[in-house]
């Protein structure tokens, strides 16, 4: 108690001062219209730029919410579109059928060889191993290992990744595979020389297997160029995904996949 009566005694003098000043100012204030006028319009725009800090502030915490709300929303439609496709059409992906989970990213690396994505969902959660994984703007990669609660996703941007594609414009199938260089770019393979490949042209998923839906954007030729003394193309491809961005990515997952994936080994054999 003494230390606080101390404080007030030393700054006794300063106290007094600023409390005259306020009820100078609020007389001045409460007597003149114009000064009146001022200190209103001052104290109007002093509220508006408080509350857009403060709603800029939680606009900023609210974005994962919604980005997770998207990424839930994207799954829900993406399962209405297999629905659909399963109705219009008979293939053995169809009719195995297909449900999607969102997930998010918890780690992603971009600028090693062997780039690799951890997701917050798990066994617990329905994923396995040898599920595809994209994003709204395309292909991310294939479901390498899985524990509990999470999984690890090897991303085109892999050396060691591989996604069978195919040309949107004619069919033409192919394989999706990096360069080890920039991640924004990859190379289209098993291209025939004799094939008309352009700048433009669209490259999806093929849909021959049970790791990605078939038509799943993967990115677009930037340019393409017969190879001296071969037979095939070398085609350059601009990803659809920007892997350095990635927040939310969502899962495919066949219902028959393991199925399908023994049959397909008993063929190799």
């Amino acid at each position: 108690m003494n230390k606080i009566l101390e404080f007030f005694y030393k700054y006794l003098t300063v106290v007094i001062f600023l409390v005259l000043e306020i009820l100078a100012f609020l007389l001045v204030v409460n007597k003149n219209d114009l000064q009146r006028s001022v200190a209103f319009r001052c104290a109007t725009a002093f509220s508006a730029w408080t509350y857009e800090i403060t709603n800029s502030v939680t606009d900023y915490f609210g974005l994962a919410e919604a980005n997770k709300y998207l990424a839930e929303e994207n799954a829900r439609l993406y399962k209405e579109l297999a629905d659909y496709k399963s109705l219009a059409k008979d293939s053995v992906v169809a009719q195995g059928g297909e449900n999607y989970l969102s997930a998010r990213v918890v780690y992603n690396s971009v600028y090693d060889l062997q780039n690799y994505i951890i997701i917050d969902k798990g066994s617990v959660h329905g994923v396995e191993e040898d599920m595809g994984v994209f994003a709204p703007q395309g292909v991310v990669g294939v479901v390498q290992r899985v524990s509990k609660n999470y999984a690890v996703v090897l991303p085109i941007i892999n050396l060691e990744q591989v996604i069978s594609a195919k040309i949107k414009g004619n069919n033409q199938l192919g394989s999706i595979k990096w360069n080890g260089k920039s991640p924004l770019k990859a190379k289209l393979y098993e291209i025939p020389s004799h094939v008309n490949v352009v700048a433009g042209d669209t490259i999806v998923t093929s849909g021959f297997s049970a790791i990605f839906p078939e038509g799943v954007m993967i990115g677009i030729v930037d340019k393409a160029a017969h190879v001296e003394n071969t037979m095939y193309c070398d085609v350059d491809v601009n990803l659809a995904v920007d892997f350095q961005s990635l927040s939310y990515v969502t899962v495919s997952v066949f219902e028959n996949k393991n199925e399908l994936l023994n049959l397909q080994k008993s063929l190799g054999k």
